[in-house]
This record gives C-alpha cells, sequence and structure tokens, in this order.
C-alpha cells in the first residue's frame, strides 16, 4: 500500500493564515526601518499593496509593544529590536549585575535600564513587588522618556553630546519646564553619578539611578513610594555609588 504523505501547506490551511500574518508584520517592520524618514499607515499599505486597516492594526500591536513608536511625522523603529540584540548578547557588561541580590540587600525593587537612541528600557528587573504598571513596562521593553525616568536622567548625563542636545531640544517645545530643570540639575547628576526621579513618570513612584561601576552604559535603579521609602534609597545609592554592587 502506497502512503501519501501531504505536503505541510495542504495540512493545515490555518498555518497559511499564521504565516501570512507573520509575513506582513515582518514586511511591515522591515519597510519603516529601511525608510529614510517616518513613514504613516496609508503610505505603507500603499507600499505593501495591503488594506489599509490591516496595517493599521499591525501597526497599533507594534507600537504598544515598543516594535514601532508614533512620531508626529509617522511610524519609526522602536527601540525593542535593539533590546532582543542586548539579551541575545550575554556578554555586554549590564548581564552581570545582580538585580535580585541588590534587591534583597536594600529591601526594593530594582531594575537596568539602557538608553537606546531617544529612549530608555529597562532590560532587567527584580521579582520583588514592583509597581505593576512599571512592571508591565519592564517585562515588555516600553520605551521611556528620558527626562521623566531617573535612569534617563542618569544615563543622558553620560550620553555624547549630540544625543543629549537632540534629545533636549526634541522635547523643549513641548516640555520646556523640564528641559530647563534637567540643564540645571546636570552638573550634580554628573558629579553624584547618581539622578533621582520622585513622581515624574509614576506619581506615586520615588526612584533613584545610580552608575554601580565605572561602566556608563547601564544605570541601576531603585524603586518605592513617594515620601515612604526616600530615605532608603537614599542610604541605598550611597552605599552602591561607593562600594558598587554587591
Amino acid at each position: 500500500m502506497v502512503q501519501i504523505t501531504e505536503l505541510p501547506h495542504l495540512r493545515h490551511p490555518e498555518h497559511m493564515s499564521l504565516h501570512r500574518s507573520v509575513d506582513r508584520i515582518v514586511d511591515v517592520l522591515d519597510m519603516v526601518a529601511r525608510a529614510d524618514v517616518p513613514l504613516t499607515v496609508s503610505e505603507l499599505a500603499r507600499r505593501l499593496r495591503v488594506p489599509r486597516s490591516s496595517v493599521h492594526d499591525i501597526a497599533l500591536g507594534l507600537v504598544s509593544r515598543g516594535w514601532l513608536i508614533r512620531t508626529e511625522r509617522g511610524l519609526s523603529i522602536g527601540p525593542a529590536p535593539l533590546v532582543l540584540e542586548l539579551l541575545a548578547a550575554r556578554h555586554v557588561q549590564w548581564a552581570r549585575i545582580d538585580v535580585e541580590a541588590i534587591a534583597e540587600r536594600f529591601n526594593t525593587a530594582t531594575a537596568i535600564a539602557v538608553l537606546l537612541g531617544r529612549h530608555v528600557v529597562y532590560t532587567a528587573r527584580s521579582q520583588r513587588p514592583f509597581d505593576e504598571r512599571l512592571a508591565v513596562v519592564a517585562d515588555q521593553y516600553l520605551p521611556r522618556n528620558p527626562l521623566t525616568t531617573a535612569a534617563g536622567r542618569l544615563l543622558l548625563s553620560a550620553a555624547p553630546e549630540d544625543v543629549r542636545a537632540k534629545v533636549l531640544r526634541d522635547a523643549r517645545p513641548a516640555h520646556p519646564e523640564l528641559v530647563d530643570e534637567y540643564e540645571r540639575l546636570l552638573p550634580t547628576i554628573r558629579r553624584r553619578r547618581t539622578a533621582w526621579s520622585d513622581g515624574l513618570s509614576q506619581e506615586p513612584v520615588a526612584a533613584v539611578a545610580v552608575f554601580p561601576d565605572r561602566d556608563d552604559r547601564e544605570a541601576l535603579v531603585l524603586f518605592g513610594h513617594r515620601g515612604i521609602d526616600t530615605a532608603l534609597l537614599k542610604t541605598a545609592a550611597h552605599e552602591l555609588t561607593s562600594d558598587g554592587p554587591s
């Protein structure tokens, strides 16, 4: 008796739909990454020759997960692809910091953050009690505004001058007071290698970021409740900048 082997694409028709969906997502990412300027949903649909509604739904999902970012002119690549590269490169410096040990030492939630372009992204976090919204941000590697986060303020202080200038220039029209405040605090942040965010990003959250060693590519962030954990965070920041991470 001859055994007939079905072709994969005939065996599971639903897989064809799944592959088409994946192909379309990849096509959107590839098109945006290769474009010289941000692309609108309509322009993407025209270039890919697919319905605008399909591209719109894909774009919304990719923006929500940090794969794309929405600008005034259209869609650009977000930090998520770069985060995957960081996570795959286990030899990079930030992978050596034990966030769990530091969380245990100071009895607080901790995270590691890096500056990717003009965004801050958390690459790791402790399992200690963490604000639910911040946990989602960390776990999904969502982009954060560097001027409203302790990590961003610290990482910007060590960033190349042209990178910092662009971030501040882009932020000034919408948040001139925030930019002015950061420029005033910049010398102190550099001198102390420490930056604070007291409710700037999330109303009930206070955070302090430090460079735990001589590597300025990553920031160690400790989180607490505003008005309650200030003393604890100050002690932790002082110890970490004095003797490095445990």
